[in-house]
């Protein structure tokens, strides 16, 4: 027996049932103390949002599944102002000042464990660190792959499945065949990205759609992501469980990546003068030099497919959306482009170095990024020890913040009572006090600070060649004049579906 003050503990019940009765006794009054503590206690009582997320994660939670996050957080700002709640811990913010504060490089506020559900839990990749330092020594490590100096050994791999994207856009054209654009944008991504890193695209182009169900699964994951990530305490079993019953979907990119660097581990030395390495060649250099370990070779690899692929695919979609809805802006870049060509200033296919040149161009892919990025949540981060004045609000340290950029890029403050039009010029307007380039150094769709989307080169090397070419010889003919359909967890796809046509004027 044993005693605890003057308690027996063999004289207490602690059967299964008295246990249930106690704890079901115990909810509505942790229930009741906690709707007190957030309606009357609480520092941030005042703070506007939906009265549901001032007690529980799952008025957010809806708002992931039901897939219109994005428009939701950009309404809650323009009716209750900067500060918003999404959750009782969890608070976005609409300002300049405070985007740059929590990202900034250096900066002390790290990822929140809503990027948990991005990992396997047993190897967290570079996307869901936590710790600043490891995150550091894992991206400088990698850094060179994917800089801009890096881009022009990926060019040919571009190039290459450019002339698949154009022959199978005229081969559509032909069938006049009805083409869901974001899905066929996705195929051309997944092949690029591929072709880069495997050395290998995965024939999906050609198909005209998925293969071996990998876009599928992709989106799946970064559904999965958007929404377990409300509740990521869930994670855990959930991916024991799906262990346990012997899933193996999320396998299916590392069995890729394994195959592609068990073929290219021994061709080091042969590729040593090629005229371009693939990225899988480029890590494994780095692994022999002891840089990289193995698994993290894998999640680079498996990084750049899944995030890689839907980020150029959504901006892509968008880009040739917002062109072929405004004649004029489409009138413009044709004439930008058509203009370079008679001059000679450009090659055929277009080179990444020639297209930067191009500055309609430029200004396109950017307006892109901020009026449609491909992220349509917050970028969520935990408040530093001590605490922090944001917009002026004091936020103590545990707070979860974050700035969304579908909020921060229409917000009239940054850029303009026109913020929610689209107008590639705003960029081209140097003299303009709004001018989103001094604003915000061009867009925040890619993140900010350390932990900027490491990929960001390559996507801008792919939207920056292969746009000026569709433009150039294909005219985009919408089946209807409804609005493009929108659904968001963490990226924000588009659907909407046109005639491919050759360019007529």
């Amino acid at each position: 027996m044993v005693l605890i003050g003057a308690f027996s503990v063999d004289a207490i019940d602690l059967s299964p049932t008295k246990i249930v009765l106690a704890v079901t006794a115990f909810l509505p009054f942790w229930a009741i103390v906690r709707i007190f503590y957030a309606l009357f206690i609480s520092p941030h009582k005042d703070i506007p949002g939906p009265l549901l997320a001032r007690f529980t994660r799952l008025w957010e939670l809806r708002q992931m599944i039901r897939g219109d996050s994005h428009e939701t957080i950009v309404n809650l700002h323009k009716q209750h102002g900067p500060i918003i709640r999404l959750a009782p811990n969890r608070y976005s913010l609409n300002t300049l000042e405070a985007q740059k504060k929590i990202y900034a490089h250096g900066g002390d506020f790290n990822k929140t464990n809503y990027y948990n559900a991005a990992e396997d839990p047993s190897r967290p990749n570079m996307f869901s660190l936590t710790d600043e330092t490891v995150h550091a020594d894992r991206r400088k490590k990698l850094s060179n792959l994917y800089s801009m100096s890096s881009l022009v050994s990926y060019e040919d791999a571009v190039d290459r499945m450019n002339a698949v994207c154009i022959r199978k856009l005229n081969e559509m054209a032909e069938r006049k065949k009805k083409v869901l654009i974001p899905e066929f944008m996705q195929c051309y991504a997944f092949d690029v990205i591929g072709e880069i890193t495997l050395d290998k695209n995965f024939g999906m182009m050609e198909n005209e759609g998925d293969v071996d169900g990998l876009m599928k699964l992709v989106h799946f994951l970064i559904r999965y992501q958007g929404v377990v990530g409300i509740m990521p305490e869930f994670h855990l079993p959930i991916y024991k469980l799906g262990r346990l019953m012997g899933s193996k979907g999320v396998n299916i990119m590392e069995t890729i990546a394994k195959s592609q660097i068990d073929k290219h581990r021994g061709n080091i030395i042969e590729k040593e003068n090629a005229r371009s390495d693939p990225f899988v060649t480029k890590l494994l250099k780095l692994e022999s030099a002891g840089k990289v370990k193995y698994e993290h070779m894998l999640d680079s690899m498996g990084s750049n497919i899944a995030a890689g692929s839907d980020t150029t695919a959504i901006t892509l979609s968008a880009a040739l959306y917002y062109l072929y809805r405004n004649p004029l802006i489409l009138e413009t870049l044709r004439k930008e482009v058509d203009d370079f060509a008679s001059e000679g200033k450009v090659s055929d296919p277009i080179s990444f170095k020639e297209a930067q040149s191009m500055p309609y161009l430029q200004a396109v892919i950017m307006e892109t990024l901020r009026l449609h990025s491909a992220v349509g949540y917050i970028y969520p981060r935990t408040v530093p020890k001590g605490g922090v004045q944001l917009s002026g609000r004091w936020f103590p340290a545990g707070t979860e913040v974050g700035v969304s950029a579908w909020a921060l890029h229409r917000n009239p403050e940054v850029y303009g009572e026109d913020a929610e039009e689209f107008r590639p010029e705003r960029f081209l307007d140097n003299s303009s006090s709004k001018n989103p380039a001094t604003q915000l150094g061009g867009s925040f769709a890619f993140g900010a600070g350390s932990r900027t989307c490491i990929g960001k080169n390559i996507s801008l090397l792919e939207m920056s060649k292969v746009l000026p070419q569709i433009v150039r010889q294909f005219d985009l003919v919408f089946v209807d004049d409804k609005p493009w359909e929108l659904f968001s967890t963490w990226f924000v796809w588009q659907k909407y579906y046109c005639y491919i046509e050759p360019r007529k004027c």
